[in-house]
């Protein structure tokens, strides 16, 4: 449950405020993450995606609010990775919200005070996105690495993310995260 609640955190964040930028580099013990032994393909009708995931993940929604005050319901779908976490959401945002990848980004290294690592735009079948490294520690103290993309397909936002910890990162963690995020697809329409 620790882990969901740490998703929810994180995905929250996505419409927040200013942040301080300093990068560090990472040392420290070999990865442990290795990728997993099983996989799926998990498909979301609703979310229209589908997504490479170890295990069926476990579903949830929440209401966020956006910086100009207007309510969405986000959807979330998360599953653990070895000693992470990995997670898919998506919000459908109204005519009146403007989106801006900036303050996504912003919002995440706020949400989780931490510090923004490693930064790069990116797309999703010509939908901008944003890829992000943030070094964060739980409310307990155990130090992680969130790896995060977020993309602007036709209104709906998709946040993709893979935790874990801090001492497990390294090239093996990289892939796995990677593996997970480049098996993420699209529908387009309804």
């Amino acid at each position: 449950m620790r882990r969901l609640a740490l998703v929810t955190l994180l995905v929250v964040g996505l419409f927040g405020g200013a942040f301080a930028q300093d990068h560090k580099e990472q040392t420290g013990p070999p990865p442990r993450v290795a990728p997993p032994a099983t996989e799926i393909r998990y498909v979301s009708e609703e979310g229209r995606y589908s997504v490479t995931l170890s295990q069926q993940p476990s579903l949830s929604s929440q209401n966020i609010t956006a910086a100009s005050g207007d309510s969405m319901v986000q959807y979330m779908a998360s599953a653990s990775l070895g000693a992470g976490l990995v997670m898919v959401g998506y919000f459908d945002y109204p005519n009146t919200v403007v989106f801006s990848l900036d303050q996504a980004r912003n919002g995440m290294v706020n949400s989780l005070n931490g510090t923004l690592l490693d930064e790069e735009s990116i797309s999703l079948g010509g939908s901008p996105g944003r890829q992000v490294k943030i070094a964060a520690k739980t409310e307990t103290g155990m130090d992680f690495i969130d790896r995060a993309r977020f993309y602007d397909v036709n209104r709906r936002i998709y946040v993709l993310q893979c935790l874990v910890p801090k001492s497990d990162d390294g090239e093996t963690a990289a892939q796995t995260c990677g593996q997970f995020f480049d098996s993420f697809r699209v529908r387009s329409g309804p």
